[in-house]
């Protein structure tokens, strides 16, 4: 990595920890089931318009079982505002179908059970794992694999690496809260076109200041 010394990671993440206070994923949920499902309608979609639609899915369909024996054809016409909604209603059905038939409708809190679900993949899972469960997970997700990037923590832009970066760098007791503080980050100060280094409170931590208000990896 271009910035290995602790001192570097240490400043960064009590930085981020104090700027974010108030962390926690912006998904609405009761249990974990929804949480997943919520968080595989999120791709590449606002958690805004996200939970403008799960109230409505979840009414008509309130659990794993109910879901997944649900018409395709009628969740596809709940979830389209998400986008991909062909794709995504497949995948939350097909998770859903396999929660009710293999597993009693109960979500494990194990990264090998999540991912070997239909549609989850390991940042769905390290939601679930962090936000339904309160285990230390790095959620990689288009903010923390760009803002890694940029502040030293990771030189790649491979989420998977990213993540395997930020478990070796930072210690487990902060993996949460420096992935809620780097999402915040991310949609408040340091996003993809016009990152405003000028209100950035790790500014003078980030090799790329100067730099980063050119064209930056997403």
């Amino acid at each position: 990595m271009r910035f290995t010394a602790q001192k570097h990671v240490r400043q960064v993440v009590t930085t981020l920890e104090k700027t974010y206070p108030d962390r926690g994923t912006a998904l609405e949920f009761r249990d974990p089931w929804q949480l997943l499902t919520a968080t595989i309608l999120s791709a590449q979609c606002t958690d805004v318009m996200v939970n403008k639609v799960t109230p409505r899915l979840f009414a008509a369909y309130p659990g794993p079982c109910a879901l997944g024996h649900a018409d395709i054809f009628a969740v596809e016409e709940i979830v389209k505002a998400t986008g991909f909604f062909h794709n995504k209603a497949k995948a939350i059905v097909a998770a859903s179908l396999e929660l009710c038939e293999k597993w009693g409708g109960t979500v494990t809190p194990e990264m090998d059970f999540l991912t070997g679900l239909p549609g989850v993949g390991r940042k769905t899972a390290n939601v679930v794992l962090a936000h339904a469960f309160g285990k230390q997970a790095v959620v990689v997700d288009t903010h923390v694999k760009r803002l890694a990037y940029r502040i030293g923590l990771s030189e790649s832009l491979v989420p998977e690496k990213v993540e395997q970066d930020i478990m070796a760098a930072v210690a487990e007791s902060h993996w949460n809260s420096l992935c809620d503080a780097l999402i915040a980050h991310g949609r408040s100060a340091c996003n993809a076109r016009r990152p405003d280094c000028d209100a950035c409170t790790i500014t003078r931590l980030c090799p790329k200041n100067g730099v980063a208000k050119a064209k930056a990896p997403r």
